[in-house]
This record gives structure tokens, sequence and C-alpha cells, in this order.
């Protein structure tokens, strides 16, 4: 099977290398004069000696501009097609969606692509990824061979670091972050007025994790888009002639998010809500003030919010007795009483669906609940902590009754009976079932499940008229026994037709 992708990724290089260059040109051999021995009609030697030094770092003679570009053409080529490619595997559609996708887009200038997503189609889609790796590494080496033959091209730079971040980012590797970083440290030595050098820096010391420093560059960022932007000041509020909002949106976005993995939630919320009120779209309204609940989970202890999300991927992955033990530990260093009631609330759900511990589950979210209603705090109470507690009370209920443990079995569904849920009607119909003893308390529990009625099946529809035909008759009211009884015949009547 490795022989197979080895041979595969063979010859798509193979593929790829041919279409994008023929040939591979000879680097010419340049001939320059010798300082020394440099001279012009009427210029001082010194000077000329000088001028040429400082030309050298400067100024770049058209032969090297020319392979300069040949070289920033194939790296750029190579970048379009691998970002465009990477793209597409994230997106993960089917292959011949991908297909499609490529014929429509790509057909006529990148016949190369083509036969690259073909073949991996036939093979291994995942190779993809492989494949766009192999892309940029080639695109890595032209880069840098135009930076070889003109350095002072800034254009040639921030290609070669849009191919380093995407190396980094697909491959995971933080050298070619550490890599991007050098080099666009070299790019403010000549240009220190371009946000997006700072961007950039911000976005590679994020891939690192390394906060501090990634806060500095987003604000940095911010400042100097402001001056780029013209600015001048109105009944002392500063006003930006010309500014690209969403670009400031996200650098005080990712100077809240620094902030926030910083543990500084008052400086998080600040930039977070700065960058609500400047922007107009709804869905990144939304994204900004997600982040500021989840800051404001546990009123600003980001801490307990991490230890909270890691507790939820072992929930997710169905090792519940590593997640209970985690919930309790969190519950502990929780500082606000409404985090105390969802975590609660999970451990409850925990120990009564997958633990089968049913007895302290639902004590536990009863105490929950009643700590809430009254204690008077500051938030209302959940209605989902309500509806699981009902579920709860039913099954236990359920159980019971199948147990022949009917005194329970009462208790626990006249419970569940209480709260307007999706099973309250089913609830009621099994207290009539318990208390058919008792025509009175028969009638009035079938009364109160057929006021669900959209709640009931048809079958147990025609069990509740059937126990109240019979409640009644034993009641002595016939007439309204035989009403009861003409309904289950009518609706037997309608289920058979």
């Amino acid at each position: 099977m490795n022989f197979k992708l080895n041979i595969l990724l063979l010859s798509l290089l193979i593929i790829y290398s041919c279409a994008t260059d023929k040939f591979v040109k000879n680097t010419p051999v340049f001939n320059y004069h010798s300082i020394e021995n440099f001279s012009l009609p009427g210029i001082d030697s010194s000077v000329a000696r000088n001028a040429i030094q400082l030309s050298d770092q400067m100024i770049v003679n058209f032969n090297r501009r020319n392979e300069a570009k040949f070289w920033y053409d194939k790296g750029l080529n190579s970048f379009q097609i691998a970002d465009s490619l990477w793209r597409i595997f994230q997106e993960k559609p089917g292959q011949d969606s991908i297909t499609v996708h490529i014929y429509t887009t790509w057909r006529q200038e990148h016949d190369t692509v083509f036969q690259l997503i073909k073949i991996a189609n036939e093979f291994n889609f995942n190779k993809l990824k492989e494949i766009c790796q192999l892309i940029l590494s080639t695109g890595e080496y032209e880069v840098n061979q135009a930076k070889h033959f003109n350095p002072f091209d800034l254009d040639i730079r921030s290609l070669l670091i849009k191919i380093l971040m995407k190396l980094g980012e697909i491959t995971q590797d933080t050298v070619y972050f550490a890599q991007s970083i050098e080099e666009l440290n070299n790019f403010l030595l000549v240009d220190k007025s371009n946000p997006y050098i700072y961007e950039k820096l911000a976005e590679c010391y994020y891939a690192l994790n390394e906060w501090a420093q990634c806060y500095r560059y987003f604000h940095e960022a911010e400042v100097v888009l402001k001056i780029v932007s013209g600015f001048k000041y109105e009944n002392n509020n500063m006003v930006y002639s010309s500014i690209d909002t969403m670009r400031w949106v996200y650098y005080l976005r990712g100077q809240g998010e620094a902030k926030a993995r910083l543990y500084d939630s008052e400086k998080a919320i600040y930039y977070l809500t700065k960058g609500i009120e400047l922007n107009n779209s709804i869905e990144t309204k939304k994204q900004l003030q997600d982040y500021i609940d989840w800051i404001n989970w546990d009123g600003g202890n980001i801490r307990a919010a991490e230890f909270r999300d890691e507790i939820l991927k072992l929930e997710n992955l169905g090792d519940y007795k590593k997640a209970r033990s985690g919930y309790l530990d969190l519950y502990r260093v929780l500082k606000t009483q409404k985090a105390k009631s969802e975590i609660n609330w999970k451990i409850a759900s925990i120990e009564f669906n997958c633990l089968g511990k049913k007895k302290e589950a639902i004590n536990r979210l009863f105490q929950t609940i009643q700590n809430i209603q009254k204690k008077n705090y500051s938030y209302s109470l959940n209605t989902v902590y309500l509806k699981d507690y009902a579920a709860m009370c039913y099954s236990l209920g359920l159980e019971y009754f199948n147990q022949n443990k009917y005194r329970l079995s009462y208790i626990y569904l006249n419970q569940a009976s209480k709260f307007n849920w999706e099973h309250k009607a089913e609830s009621y119909f099994y207290l009539a079932v318990l208390s058919h003893q008792n025509p009175e308390e028969t009638i009035l529990n079938c009364e109160k499940a057929l006021a669900c009625s959209d709640q009931l099946t048809e079958k147990l529809t025609e069990k509740v008229y059937e126990m109240l035909a019979v409640s009644y008759r034993r009641k002595g009211e016939f007439e309204i026994a035989q009403k009861y009884y003409d309904n289950l015949s009518s609706n037997e009547q309608f289920i058979e037709n």
C-alpha cells in the first residue's frame, strides 16, 4: 500500500512539474564591473565607488528582475493551486462534486489540477492534503529563487510569507510560523506603515499560542490601520475619513481573544464589545457575543470555562465516569450560582442516563431546582432543568410500575405530571391506570390526559376513552359512560377505515 502511495505522489509531482514548467531555465551568470576599476566621465572615482556600493543594496538590474519575475510567477501559480485545493479539502465534499467543481472552475486554465484531482479521487481523497503540501513546498522553493534574484521586491516577500503560513496551517508544524515571523520582521524594516504585516505577525503568534505577542501585534495593527486611514477630531471625537471596518473589527476580535487567553476577562470583553458596536454583520455580532457569553459563563472565570470545555470532550467521547469526576472537581472552583446549577444539572444527567445512579441524580437535580426557586437568584430557572427532572420522574415511575411497586410509581408519575413537557399526557394516563380503584380520581386523570391529547397516540386515546366509560359506569352515570363508549366505537371504526 505504501509503495502505491509513493508511486501516486511521484506521478502527481511529475504531472505538476511538467505542466508548470516544460524546461527549467538555466540561471544566467551575471558579470559585474569591478568597483575598483569603475569610472565614468566627469565623476569622481570615490563618489562612483560609494554610489555603486549603495546601489547594490537598492537596485536590481534588468536581467535579475526578469529572472525573479519568472520564479515569482511560478511560485504564485503553485500557491494559488495549493490554496484552492486546500479549501476544497476543508469543505470535504463528495468526490463527484469535487470533480465538477474543478472542471467548471479550472478546466480551461489549469488542466493539471483536473488531472491531480482525478487521480486523487480514484485512489484516496485524503491524499489531497499531501498533494497540497507537495505543491506548496515546490512553491516555497520557487519563491526563494525569486527572492535570491531580487531580495528587495516586497511582493516576493509577501508571497513567501503566505506560502510559509499556509504550510504551517496544513502541517501544523511550528517551524513554518517561526520562519514567517522572521520574514515579517524583515518586512517591517522597510515598511512599518502596513497593518497587514502586523496582522500576519499576530496570526503567527496565535498559531504558536504566544498570546502576549499575539495581542501586541493585533494592537499595533489597529493603531497603524487608524493612522494610515486618516483621521481628524470633530467635537472631541476621533473621526476616520476612510477605514476598513471589517479589518478593524478583526483586529479588535484578535485583541479580545488574546486577552481572554491571558485570562484578562475585563479587557477581553472591552475589545469584543467594541467589535460588536462597529460591526454591521449579524453573523459576526453573534460570534462576538457568543465569545463574551463564554467568558462570562462563570462571571469572567475563564479558567473554569476552559475546564468545562475539556470535560465536555470527555463526555462526548463517552467517558462518563471521568466526565462526572471532572464536573465534581469543577463545581468546587466555580464562583457563580448560575454556573454551579448548570454543572449540577450536567452531573445529574450523566448519573441518571449513563451511570445508573438514578436516585442520586434525581435528588441532585431536585435540590438544584429547589435552590433556584427558593433563594431568589438573579437568574431565571432554566426550563431544560425542569423538563429533565420531569423526564427522570417519569422514567422512575414507569420503572416502579413495571416492578409492581405501584405506590412509588404513583408518587413519581404524579411529580412528572406537574410540569409542561412532552410526556405530561402519558403521566396522567398511567396515573389513571394506577387509580382505577377510585373512579373519581381515574376520571380526573383521564380528563387531564385528554387536555393534552396532541401528546397521545391513537392507541392511548382509545384506552383513555375506555377507562372513562368504565369509571362513569361504576359511578352510575350511564349516559356519560355511553357517550365515551360511542367515542370509543367511532374511534375504532376510524382506525379500521
